[in-house]
């Protein structure tokens, strides 16, 4: 087992914006006077040379440096080299990036707070705080935030504001078409932190209960997915929503008539393919205890809307929740188990009944969710998704052998694949990326779906720990390193902690990894940054249109995004804008993976 990447305390950004005129905003901040600026010996700097108008000196050498395109942090006696300059900018720290005065304030420091100034700009000010946070208390400030503003009945995807940087402006909806994907995340990242706390405080400790009723609470949002389409043929649904919920105009949508029935919802898509209004049975019941989730909101079953066209980004992850929940608390939560060995049944057997396909409503797959030889076989997207699908399928029959051993179906349908040679599919991912990428004059870095990684890393970790067969783990091991060459350029713990579990052989860029742990932001408000206006950017132009930053940006630097999104992106905001936090699963995953399987701990 590799050491475990040791997590100093280390300094985090909190900024507080106030407008122009505020009566918060220190008067001594409009008296300063700009004096020349002796700019610092690294370069580049994020500004040009030109750009800098002023600056501050703070403590033990560090000089605080503004600009007319942000505000620059120079510490020459940082630890690491690449925490020695920090650019700050709008809107995550400024209130715009024209910066006129710097003012120290540190006499406002306690032994928390290591730094903190007010700065000046056109339209306002900001007062940032450099924090000491450990990379626990990190992650406790996340959960907190994604509790109080991201929780939807469990579900922990995002939430929409209707104000920029407000989250008391939180909307009273916000649908996610991968709220069983993300949901899962954040699910099995309190599972592991409930399995830490027990194993070192115990499960009587204060802290660890209140991390068993998150942990239990997630589980059971996740499992009503699983459970709500009511169709009594496993198939589970992507999200679902209350009456009072804004129903998309786009995408399959079933509302459910609290009569044994449901009905497709009138949107672009189901007009367009003739669906729309069309009853369809669903007669089975929510369990009663997941029912609670929205009962306690003062809803019943009938007037639910689910989405349908469930695809492998929700299924995979909802195996791998099932198996870290029977593993963490079935001996405490016999009842909760036993919902997830159901539902897995339920859902498993869906797929192997149609085929190795989900199929929907109308007697047909989903778009998303096919794993069977018809599909490889069937031109030249499903022979290229055959090597992450067949990983995928088979990882859900390893999950189901190991959480309901005493069903033969599982083991004979998982040796029926191995006999159809789907082991054999995962290594030849990169192969033929390069020969998809070649039929179309592209570069396999232009073809990365970068949703894609969060797949393989959930398909191969828990398929490689649960095969017994020491052939098959390193066939499976090859599989997972096929997808290397694009997973591991994004330097992310949340992928590269699994796959140092899973393939301790392979290397691993352990300081990188303990770096971003460190430069992480301790909020998932996505309001914009500046990466456009840097100096200090190499860009490379991207075949198909746009641009990709030369090198990655520290993760308090660029936009703030789920686990789908290209980190390189030459962007200042992410595709949920900045209106939206997002849940605190980025963070939380990849710190409480670590601590559970002793691969990260604080210093």
């Amino acid at each position: 087992m590799p050491a475990p990447i040791r997590i100093p305390r280390h300094l985090n950004r909190f900024a507080a914006l106030y407008p122009a005129g505020s009566p918060d905003i220190p008067r001594a901040l409009y008296a300063l006077t700009p004096e020349p600026c002796p700019l610092p010996p690294a370069w580049p700097l994020p500004s040009k040379k030109s750009d800098y108008t002023c600056f501050a000196e703070s403590r033990d050498g560090v000089v605080w440096y503004g600009a007319k395109t942000g505000l620059t942090r120079w510490d020459p006696n940082a630890p690491c080299k690449e925490d020695r300059v920090q650019y700050f900018s709008a809107e995550r720290h400024l209130c715009d990036n024209e910066v006129k005065a710097i003012l120290i304030d540190n006499a406002q420091c306690t032994m928390h707070n290591y730094e903190q100034l007010w700065v000046l700009t056109a339209t306002g000010a900001s007062k940032i705080t450099m924090k000491w946070l450990t990379g626990e208390e990190k992650a406790e400030l996340l959960l907190e935030e994604s509790l109080r503003v991201v929780d939807r009945r469990g579900m922990m995807s995002q939430r929409g504001l209707s104000v920029p940087r407000r989250p008391e402006t939180a909307l009273p909806y916000n649908e996610s078409d991968n709220d069983g994907c993300f949901g899962c995340g954040f699910a099995m990242a309190e599972l592991m932190h409930y399995g830490v706390l027990r194993r070192d405080l115990g499960a009587l400790n204060p802290k660890a209960i209140k991390a068993r009723e998150i942990a239990t609470r997630a589980c059971e949002a996740m499992l009503l997915l699983l459970y709500i389409p009511c169709r009594g043929d496993g198939f589970a649904a992507r999200t679902y929503m209350t009456p009072h919920e804004p129903v998309p105009a786009g995408g399959l949508y079933f509302r459910k008539l609290g009569d044994g029935t449901a009905q497709v919802v009138t949107t672009h898509n189901t007009l367009r393919d003739g669906t729309a209004g069309a009853i369809i049975p669903c007669p089975d019941s929510v369990p009663p205890r997941l029912a609670k989730l929205y009962e306690d909101e003062g809803f019943t079953d009938k007037g639910l809307v689910y989405k349908g066209d469930t695809s492998s980004d929700e299924l995979t992850l909802h195996f791998a929740h099932l198996y870290y929940l029977c593993l963490i608390l079935k001996d405490e939560d016999p009842e909760l188990a036993q919902l997830a060995v159901e539902a897995g049944r339920a859902l498993l057997g869906h797929i192997l009944d149609h085929g190795c396909e989900l199929f929907d409503a109308f007697g047909r797959p989903t778009t998303w969710a096919k794993y069977s030889e018809r599909y490889f076989e069937f031109g030249s997207l499903g022979w290229v998704d055959a090597c992450l699908n067949a990983a995928e399928l088979l990882m859900y029959l390893r999950v189901m052998m190991q959480i309901d051993p005493e069903n033969a179906r599982w083991g004979g349908a998982y040796g029926e694949l191995l006999d159809k040679g789907y082991q054999n599919h995962g290594p030849k991912h990169a192969q033929r990326l390069d020969q998809m990428c070649a039929f179309l004059n592209n570069e396999p870095s232009e073809e990365i779906m970068f949703g894609d990684h969060m797949l393989a890393t959930t398909a191969f970790w828990p398929l490689i720990l649960l095969e017994p067969d020491e052939a098959l783990k390193e066939t499976y091991r090859a599989g997972y390193a096929s997808w290397r060459g694009s997973i591991g350029r994004e330097f992310n713990p949340g992928y590269d902690l699994p796959f140092a579990l899973t393939c301790p052989e392979e290397p691993i860029d352990w300081e990188r990894l303990a770096r971003w742990f460190r430069r992480s932001p301790a909020s998932r408000l996505a309001s914009r940054v500046n990466v456009t206006a840097r100096h200090d950017m190499p860009l490379r132009a991207r075949l198909s249109g746009g641009k990709e930053t030369g090198w990655l940006l520290p993760p308090d630097e660029y936009a703030i995004s789920k686990y789908d999104r290209n980190p390189n992106a030459f962007t200042d905001e992410e595709s949920g804008g900045a209106r939206t936090v997002e849940s605190c699963y980025v963070y939380t995953f990849a710190y409480w993976f670590g601590r559970w399987y002793g691969l990260a701990e604080d210093e």
